[in-house]
């Protein structure tokens, strides 16, 4: 079962809402982040997805990762630029492999999810939607 604030954590994350993402952040810190690859997998997927679909080219990913990186330069986490084309690809093209750290997937994932729906600046309906749709998605086995 995914841990209700992992959901939380993102929407104050993708809202700007430091303060309760801070206090999040220490609930979580206490009590374990169970779950969070697999709900942030999830996340992403659904971002990802929205955000190109399924026939987007290269060359959009390319401009999306150097605005991505561009918006991290400035104390954000360092991503490698391939690894994140090579990830994001990958939900557009299930065929395509990717070969990198847990770590570095992480960061592209987190990163990704924060720019696609802070970008869009979605609804509170609609980012609900999405959360929980990740939430069921990462609860099955």
């Amino acid at each position: 079962m995914i841990k209700p604030e992992l959901a939380e954590y993102v929407r104050t994350m993708v809202r700007g809402d430091h303060v309760a993402n801070d206090a999040v952040e220490a609930k979580l810190d206490a009590e374990g982040w169970d779950g969070l690859p697999r709900y942030l997998a999830a996340v992403f997927f659904l971002a990802v997805d929205r955000r190109f679909g399924e026939t987007t080219g290269r060359a959009e990913v390319i401009a999306f990762v150097g605005e991505l990186r561009a918006g991290l330069a400035n104390g954000g986490p360092e991503i490698n630029a391939e690894a994140a084309e090579q990830l994001i690809m990958s939900i557009i093209d299930p065929s395509l492999d990717y070969s990198m750290s847990q770590q570095m997937i992480g960061r592209i994932q987190a990163a990704t999810v924060q720019k696609i729906l802070t970008e869009a600046d979605l609804p509170d309906n609609e980012l609900d939607a999405i959360l929980a749709e990740a939430v069921t998605l990462s609860s099955r086995p």
